[in-house]
């Protein structure tokens, strides 16, 4: 979609097991070992069950610089600046050259990073490798753990717009026996209690007179070790709320019409600094977002103008934001899933693409999102 030729490396069919379009081609190590080298061979057996290091070696054995534009790493090991020191290494002694760039998901130990601070080793691990980060927030803690204020770009973190419709609303509603003029807000994905702020919109519901039908949806698995706040009689039992749970995985093929089916969604993080799949997901499919004003999500939602956003750590914050949500007229709702449909546009994985291909290449030949 944005004129480049993708092909997928992955060291066992079990991570290439979805269906990728039709011009992307996927390239499984394992489906040609017995036609490896001698090396490649040895170097199957030494890192069996490392994928970073088995496909390191297989871009470094069989594959001639030049092969590929870019060698882009899309994920590591949380602890990533170890994982990306063979790179690094590779890279110094002549083994891998390789254009590369990657994506930094994960926040770096103060402590553990102090030695490759105070020693600036990172600007040897990094050399002529791009880093790019989908979150401002992380990305600022980056550079300051590192010393290092111009490490890495900052890139919103990309979707496939996909926007569910009125009648996908009234179909998915239908389906899951759910009114069609109800107010319904999705709690998706893992039940994390603390972290996803459950706790914090069960405070602020419980402190609330509902004055129409509220549907609150949690869909996904339960962190069994934390006992779930709309389980209590006092918000089981309250006057008009009403509570459903589909507490299992959700498959690929049913998470549109759970968002479908919803007016707005949970996408509140409270301080968590990294991006939020549940919020990507909630722009892709042309929901409304209720979020905390902090971090990546918060920063998103102002630069878009996306749903409607809150104080962390404020039930009064909170509380408010829910009353505007059930309140709101059909003319505004419509307002803002159009916004929502927007910014999907803008962040969509080939204008992320263009973008990252922009800075890799150094060029101004691609259009970047704002």
């Amino acid at each position: 979609m944005n004129g480049a030729n993708v092909t997928i490396l992955s060291p066992y069919p079990a991570q290439a097991t979805f269906a990728p379009p039709s011009d992307i081609r996927i390239v499984c190590l394992e489906n040609m070992a017995d036609n490896f080298s001698a090396l490649m061979k040895l170097a199957w057996r030494v890192y069996t069950g490392n994928p970073i290091m088995l496909c390191l070696a297989w871009l470094v054995i069989h594959v001639r610089p030049g092969a590929y534009d870019l060698v882009y790493w899309s994920d590591f090991e949380p602890d990533n600046q170890q994982s990306t020191w063979p790179l690094g290494l590779a890279r110094l002694v002549g083994l891998y050259r390789h254009r590369t760039a990657f994506t930094e998901h994960h926040d770096f130990s103060w402590n553990k990073h102090r030695w490759q601070r105070l020693l600036r080793l990172d600007r040897l691990r990094l050399k002529h490798i791009e880093m790019f980060v989908h979150s401002r927030r992380l990305l600022e803690g980056i550079r300051l753990i590192m010393g290092w204020p111009d490490a890495g770009h900052y890139v919103a973190h990309g979707l496939w717009p996909d926007p569910a419709s009125n009648e996908d609303r009234y179909t998915a509603r239908f389906a899951l026996g759910i009114p069609s003029d109800a107010r319904v807000l999705l709690v998706f994905g893992m039940q994390a209690i603390r972290r996803k702020g459950i706790d914090i919109l069960a405070d602020a519901i419980r402190g609330m007179s509902l004055n129409r039908s509220l549907i609150v949806l949690f869909a996904g698995v339960r962190v069994r070790d934390e006992p779930h706040p709309f389980d209590h009689p006092d918000l089981t039992d309250k006057l008009n709320l009403h509570i459903l749970h589909n507490e299992s995985f959700i498959p690929k093929e049913m998470v549109k019409s759970i968002f479908a089916a919803a007016d707005a969604v949970w996408a509140y993080y409270g301080n968590f600094v990294g991006a939020s799949g549940v919020l990507a997901q909630t722009i892709a499919y042309g929901r409304i977002p209720i979020s905390s004003r902090n971090s990546e999500s918060g920063d998103l939602c102002k630069t878009y103008r996306l749903g409607i956003t809150t104080p962390t750590d404020d039930i009064g914050g909170v509380r408010a934001a829910l009353e505007k949500f059930l309140t709101m007229p059909a003319i505004t709702q419509t307002d803002l899933e159009l916004a929502t449909q927007g910014a999907a546009n803008t962040m969509s994985w080939p204008c992320v693409t263009h973008y990252i291909m922009d800075i890799v290449f150094a060029t101004n030949d691609f259009a970047r999102p704002p």
